[in-house]
């Protein structure tokens, strides 16, 4: 690696050790991710693949170990810039059991502790617009998310991820529970945003899909990377 790049790294993670309660869930996990990458973590259930993204983004502690993400140390969170990282979960309900529309999702992914109102107004629209764009349902907008099929609710959760045009995007099993041809629109989603050169990290328990798009492989076993 050329001197000075691991600062400009979308995530370098070092000697990452993540203990929930008495579980060692990671160990000793390291690795790097360059700009424009596809990368798949991949690994049977319960090897911690999910817990590694979250421990990226800081949604669980890490117990030793450091996590950067362009450069700054997740650690020193005010420091992160997170309007360039953009969270897929693990799909549940687009709106968490409250009536929604797809644009009103799409719109929360906005707001955060010093954006209280930042999904208001005529250019929060314009931004959820263009993610629904990105992801084939900007003609759905109007429509509450509990019509929508699991495939279209989870690329209505891709555009909340979008909406501030992130330039990483973590996604969670995106394919688990949709169909065949939910999957091959993901697939084709995905495609568009690393042609424009999005960073993308995806959880998957198989390729499937993914495969064409997929440049490395991360492989996962009881919290090691193998």
């Amino acid at each position: 690696m050329i001197a000075g790049m691991t600062s400009q790294l979308p995530l370098d993670v070092s000697h990452l050790d993540v203990t929930l309660g008495a579980s060692e869930i990671l160990h000793d996990i390291n690795l790097s991710v360059t700009g424009g990458e596809t990368v798949a973590l991949l690994g049977a259930n319960g090897s911690g693949k999910s817990t590694l993204v979250r421990a990226a983004l800081g949604i669980v502690p890490a117990t030793a170990g450091t996590i950067r993400l362009y450069g700054q140390d997740i650690s020193q969170s005010r420091s992160v810039n997170w309007d360039r990282i953009g969270y897929v979960p693990q799909r549940v309900s687009a709106a968490s059991g409250v009536p929604a529309t797809a644009l009103e999702v799409v719109r929360s992914g906005l707001l955060g502790p010093k954006r209280l109102w930042a999904d208001r107004g005529r250019k929060a629209r314009q931004a959820a617009m263009e993610a629904l764009e990105a992801v084939d349902l900007a003609d759905r907008a109007n429509d509450h998310v509990q019509v929508f099929s699991g495939g279209q609710a989870q690329r209505v959760l891709i555009a909340r991820a979008l909406v501030r045009k992130p330039d990483l995007l973590l996604l969670d099993e995106p394919l688990a529970g949709i169909d065949h041809d939910s999957r091959e629109t993901l697939a084709s989603i995905l495609g568009r945003l690393h042609e424009q050169g999005v960073t993308i990290i995806t959880v998957l328990h198989e390729m499937g899909e993914l495969e064409d798009l997929v440049q490395r492989a991360i492989v996962l076993r009881d919290g090691r990377v193998i």
